[in-house]
């Protein structure tokens, strides 16, 4: 068996930690700032007709986005693996 590489996976461990730091802080900070004043005012913006169609746009572009990059990233998986590109 071959030994363990405790400094790859240290510096491994470390890379996601950071990267968890960077995600996660700005995300709690987020969420404790909107809900800082209560629940009632979340629902209040969730409510609101500007929101309403902020997130419908949102969805919609989220469903011709995904099956679009879908398809060239299976197209383009396909290239890379069946043809030697230069």
């Amino acid at each position: 068996a071959r030994p363990i590489n405790w400094g790859k996976w240290f510096l491994i461990g470390i890379g996601m930690l950071v990267s968890a730091f960077i995600l996660l802080v700005p995300m709690i900070y987020i969420f404790v700032q909107a809900f800082s004043k209560g629940l009632m005012p979340v629902l209040q913006n969730l409510a609101d007709p500007d929101m309403l169609h902020a997130i419908w746009l949102t969805v919609m572009i989220a469903l011709i986005a995904v099956p679009v990059n879908l398809v060239f990233g299976i197209l383009l998986a396909w290239l890379v693996t069946r043809f030697n590109f230069p």
